[in-house]
């Protein structure tokens, strides 16, 4: 896990390494009700690495802050653009 710092805050990043050398790099974030151990995030972090995928679970600073709402749209676009 990478904790950045972004303009709303610390986000984390859970790392899953492509076996070998990755083709590419996946980043995908949560929704708003849940986290990043959703299971459809949960299951592509387990099988794109196998296929040369790094896949990067995005924990968005809201979430990190223990809030329970997602701030504006703008705000979350700023965090996605630090990262």
């Amino acid at each position: 896990m990478e904790s950045v710092g972004t303009p709303g805050g610390e986000a984390r990043i859970h790392w899953y390494p492509a076996a070998g050398k990755p083709r590419l790099v996946l980043a995908l974030g949560h929704g708003a009700g849940g986290g990043v151990e959703a299971r459809d995030l949960a299951a592509l972090a387990a099988a794109l690495p196998g296929s040369g995928v790094t896949v990067a679970l995005v924990e968005q600073p809201w979430r990190v802050a223990g809030r329970k709402v997602a701030p504006a749209p703008k705000a979350l676009d700023e965090a996605w653009r630090a990262l």
